[in-house]
């Protein structure tokens, strides 16, 4: 089965800062420090594949544990709510350089879901109701509405819904603007603690 590799969400910056305009609808949600995990519906063999960022899963590349859990999963619950279209994405939580609560680890947190027939990204109201269709956990939101600045913005950087001294950064997901085919002006983009930058540099 050929892959979908997640996009690449660049770091904020001054270049297209300004594609993100007031009283657009954005979505911020919080940034976990794990493993890029997706998972979609295999018609050939009535079975859930399972991938990292750049390679299937299987017994012998697991993402530590990724691939096992998703083996457990519901294979005709998988395929009622994906179908043979959407791929859903995630976050395999494994440590890394941000500390979580122990009962965080080993679990999948997903965020985005893509749609292989329409080749674009569905809005995340669509997402959170196909996750909670499927009994799964969806990445903490930690705003919902309009966006008025970047100064706002950046308030929530280092909050953390799953716990911890502080969260690895933000996601930024303009609703607005989603699957815009303006390259300049990306419709999502992340940002980074300091917490989290000193961190990995110290590492």
């Amino acid at each position: 089965m050929k892959q979908k590799h997640y996009m690449d969400i660049q770091h904020l910056s001054t270049s297209f800062a300004d594609g993100f305009e007031k009283g657009d609808h954005i979505i911020i949600q919080e940034k976990i420090d794990g493993a890029n995990f997706s998972i979609r519906y295999d018609s050939e063999d009535n079975t859930v594949k399972s991938f990292s960022r750049k390679n299937q899963l299987s017994l012998l590349n697991d993402l530590r544990g990724a691939w096992q859990w998703a083996e457990k999963l519901d294979v005709d619950l998988v395929k009622s709510v994906l179908g043979e279209n959407l791929i859903l994405f995630g976050e395999w939580l494994v440590s890394h350089t941000v500390k979580y609560p122990q009962d965080r680890y080993e679990k999948a947190y997903f965020y985005d879901v893509y749609d292989i027939n329409h080749t674009s990204w569905l809005p995340q109201s669509k997402v959170k109701d196909i996750i909670e269709k499927l009994g799964l956990m969806y990445v903490p939101v930690l705003y919902d509405g309009e966006f008025t600045s970047w100064d706002d913005v950046r308030r929530y950087i280092g909050k953390t819904e799953l716990g911890g001294d502080y969260g690895e950064g933000i996601v930024v997901k303009n609703q607005t603007k989603l699957n815009s085919e303006n390259n300049r002006f990306p419709f999502y983009a992340k940002l980074v603690g300091e917490n989290f930058r000193e961190t990995k540099h110290s590492g």
